[in-house]
C-alpha cells in the first residue's frame, strides 16, 4: 500500500503529502478505527478499517527468559504492556469496564491502533508514514460521561506518547458514542449529506460490551432529553450467561475479554477437544434482546411513536437484530453494514463532511 506518492513541479519531483481522516471507536469490548486517505490533490483514495480487542495486559518476561516474547510490546507512562490480541494470552488482562481506566489507556489504545496500519515515526520517511503526514481525529466516549469526561479524555489524547513516539493531529474532535451511527446514516461515503436523512426523528441504540448508549435525535439534532445510557446492559450480560454454563458444567473459568473471544466463535478447547456451545449462545442471545426490548420500551417508546426510524447498532447488533425485526416494522428498524463499525465510520465521513 503506498500511500504517498510523487508529483512534478517546475521540473523537480516533490513528494504529494497524503491528509488522514481517523474515526476511532474506543469501546469496553473492541477498539474500530476507520481511516479515510485523500491525496493532496484531493483525490480520495481508499477507507481501511481494523478492530482489535481493547485488551491490555503488563509484559512480563516469562520463566524461562525471551522464550515466547516475540509480541509487540508498548512502553506507556512508565511500563511496557501487550495489547490486543497478545494481551489475551495473558492471566492478568485488565479488566476494562471502567471509564476512568479506558480514558487513561485510550493514547495506548489510539497508538496501537494507529500504528498496526502505518509507521508513525516521524523520523522515518517511509511511504506509509503517517507520523509526518496530515491528520484529524474524531472519536467517542459514552454518553453518561460526555459532559463530565470530555475535557479530561481531550487533554489525554493532545499529549500521545507511546514507545518514545509521539503521535499528534491537527485536528481532535470528541463526540458521544452513537453519534457516529447517526453520522453514518446521514452523510455518504464521502461525507455529502443525504437529503432525506437529514432531519428525520431517530432512536439511535449503540449495542457495546458493557453498555448501551441511547441517541435521540429531533429534526436531525441531538437530544439531550431522550438521549442516555443503560450501564451494565450490553453484550457482557451474555457473555456472564456463558460464563457461568462453563464454570458449572466444565469447571472452566475465563476473564472476561476471552469470553468474548468464546462468544465470537461459538465454540471453546477444553483438553485439546473443540465443544460446540452454540446453543448456549443462541439460548442467552435470545434472553438478553428480549430483555433489552422491554428495557428500550419501557423507556423509550413514546418517542418511537413519533420517530421515522429506530437504528441498531454496535458489536451487539448480531446478537439482537432478530428479535427487534420481529417487534418493529419493516423499513423502520435500520441496521447499517458492518454494525460494529458504524460509530468510527461515522466519525471519518463527519471528518469529511463540510461543517459550514
Amino acid at each position: 500500500m503506498t500511500l504517498m506518492g510523487k508529483t512534478k513541479k517546475g521540473g523537480q519531483m516533490k513528494t504529494a503529502e497524503n491528509r488522514f481522516s481517523l474515526g476511532l471507536d474506543i469501546g469496553f469490548g473492541d477498539v474500530k478505527l476507520v481511516v479515510g486517505v485523500t491525496q493532496e490533490n484531493g483525490v480520495r483514495r481508499k477507507v481501511i478499517r481494523r478492530k482489535f480487542p481493547t485488551a491490555i495486559s503488563y509484559a512480563r518476561d516469562g520463566i524461562i527468559g525471551d522464550l515466547g516474547s516475540d509480541e509487540k510490546r508498548y512502553e506507556f507512562n512508565g511500563r511496557e504492556y501487550f495489547v490486543g490480541v497478545p494481551a489475551l494470552k495473558c492471566r492478568d488482562v485488565f479488566s476494562t469496564r471502567d471509564i476512568d481506566f479506558l480514558i487513561t489507556h485510550s493514547p495506548l489504545l489510539a497508538f496501537a491502533a494507529v500504528e498496526k496500519n502505518f509507521d508513525v515515526h516521524p523520523h522515518v520517511h517511509k511511504s506509509e508514514n503517517m507520523g509526518i503526514s496530515k491528520k484529524s481525529l474524531c472519536l467517542g466516549m459514552p454518553i453518561a460521561h460526555f459532559h463530565s469526561k470530555r475535557a479530561q479524555l481531550m487533554d489525554i489524547m493532545k499529549k500521545i506518547r507511546v514507545s518514545d513516539t509521539p503521535l499528534s493531529f491537527e485536528t481532535i474532535d470528541i463526540r458521544a458514542q452513537g453519534q457516529g451511527i447517526f453520522f453514518d446514516f446521514v452523510f455518504d461515503e464521502i461525507g455529502q449529506p443525504v437529503t432525506d436523512h437529514l432531519f428525520m426523528n431517530i432512536l439511535v441504540v449503540d449495542i457495546g460490551f458493557n453498555t448501551v448508549d441511547i441517541l435521540g435525535v429531533l429534526g436531525g439534532r441531538p437530544s439531550r432529553e431522550w438521549s442516555g445510557m443503560i450501564e451494565r446492559a450490553g453484550i457482557s450480560r451474555i457473555g456472564e450467561q456463558v460464563g457461568a454454563y462453563l464454570q458449572r458444567e466444565f469447571n472452566f473459568d475465563l476473564p472476561e475479554q476471552a469470553i468474548k473471544d468464546v462468544l465470537r466463535k461459538k465454540e471453546i478447547a477444553l483438553y485439546g477437544a473443540v465443544k460446540d456451545i452454540s446453543w448456549v449462545i443462541r439460548k442467552a442471545s435470545a434472553e438478553y434482546a428480549e430483555w433489552l426490548v422491554q428495557e428500550i420500551r419501557s423507556k423509550w417508546e413514546g418517542f418511537l411513536k413519533t420517530a421515522d426510524r429506530l437504528i441498531l447498532a454496535g458489536g451487539g447488533a448480531y446478537y439482537v437484530a432478530d428479535v427487534f425485526h420481529s417487534v418493529y416494522p419493516k423499513g423502520f428498524l435500520h441496521v447499517p453494514e458492518e454494525p460494529e463499525y458504524s460509530n468510527a465510520r461515522g466519525f471519518q465521513k463527519y471528518l469529511e463532511a463540510d461543517h459550514d
